[in-house]
Order: structure tokens, then C-alpha cells, then sequence
């Protein structure tokens, strides 16, 4: 299988918030190529409003203008009756935010990209019958990893602008580090022949 064809079979969710964490967290230079209308399969509208892409689900952010005119242009359909439907997010971003993942189980980490739909439609005549059961974006082990990866360079970059060259002792300098020292002292042999 080559390479274009396993992207295609990747997850969107996977692939945006990948990008996005492999960015810095920093929406904007996510390729532009990525940044399409998203079509969605609402799979929970009621406690938790959750949206997949067939693989992974996440939860969107709707700001107070999309649920605006969402009631405008559909005053007869209400958000909680998108169950099951399919919805068009025609615009969104992605921003990184700092939760508590014990009461966001939508995060990793104490991290939670979100996806913040500012425009949305609902496409009421299409129905997609999921073939496979989509499961929380932030238990994929792969996931997981980027966001490790994401947080142990911000770690690192934090480290090298905060803490002074000069307070760090340099190893070649330690008395007695250049010469090479026997440890026989408990050292213990294994067997004796006799």
C-alpha cells in the first residue's frame, strides 16, 4: 500500500489534531489543504454532543454565532435532534487549552485540542450507517504519544530559556572524570574453581 493511499484511510480527526501538535499547538500553521469543510456523523447529542469521522470521535465547541444562526436558517430543527444525522462544519479551527483530563475525557494529558465550529449546517437527507464503532480520539495509543512528544519539547524549550548555561556543571570538568576508575569494591565473582 503506498503512502497516499494510507492517508487517505487515516482518520481526519487524527491527521488535523496530529498536525496541529506537531505545530506547537499553533492553528495557523496547519496546512491549508487540511483546513476544509469537515462532514460529520453525529453520534451523541445529548449529554455530550460528539461528532466522528467514521474512526475516532471529539467533541466540537460551537461558538454563540454558529448556534445563532444555526436557529436562524433552521428554526424548526433543535441541535439535540442531530442524532444520528450528518452535519457540514464549514467553519472551525483548533485551539489547545489546558484541562483536567480526571473531568475531560476528551483530553490527554491535561491537554485538549478542541474543535471550535463557528459555522455549521445540518444535512438532514443524508444518513450514514457507521460500519465500524468510532472510539475517543485521545485513547489512541499513537495519539497519545504525539501529545507526550508535544509536551516533552515544550518542556525542553521551557528548560533551555529558563535555566542559565553556567549553573549546569560540565561532566568533563568533575575531578577524576578523566580518568578511568576500576570498581572492584563489591564486586563479587560468581564462581571459584577449585
Amino acid at each position: 500500500m503506498s503512502k497516499s493511499q494510507q492517508v487517505q484511510q487515516q482518520s481526519a480527526y487524527k491527521q488535523l489534531y496530529t498536525e496541529l501538535f506537531n505545530n506547537g499547538g499553533d492553528f495557523g500553521k496547519v496546512s491549508n489543504n487540511l483546513k476544509k469543510p469537515l462532514k460529520c456523523y453525529v453520534k451523541e447529542s445529548y449529554t455530550h454532543f460528539l461528532v466522528t469521522d467514521g474512526y475516532f470521535f471529539v467533541t466540537p465547541y460551537f461558538t454563540k454565532e454558529a448556534v445563532t444562526e444555526f436557529h436562524s436558517k433552521f428554526p424548526n430543527v433543535n441541535i439535540v435532534d442531530l442524532h444520528d444525522k450528518v452535519i457540514v462544519i464549514n467553519n472551525w479551527s483548533l485551539e489547545l487549552r489546558r484541562v483536567n483530563s480526571a473531568e475531560v475525557f476528551t483530553s490527554y494529558a491535561n491537554l485538549e485540542a478542541r474543535l471550535i465550529v463557528h459555522s455549521f449546517k445540518p444535512n438532514l437527507q443524508e444518513r450514514l450507517n457507521p460500519t465500524r464503532y468510532p472510539v475517543n480520539l485521545y485513547r489512541d495509543d499513537e495519539f497519545k504519544t504525539t501529545i507526550q512528544h508535544f509536551r516533552h519539547q515544550a518542556l525542553q524549550q521551557s528548560l533551555a530559556k529558563n535555566i542559565k548555561q553556567e549553573n549546569i556543571p560540565d561532566i568533563a570538568k568533575v575531578t577524576g572524570g578523566d580518568k578511568k576508575a576500576k570498581v572492584d569494591a563489591g564486586i563479587v565473582r560468581a564462581s571459584t574453581s577449585k
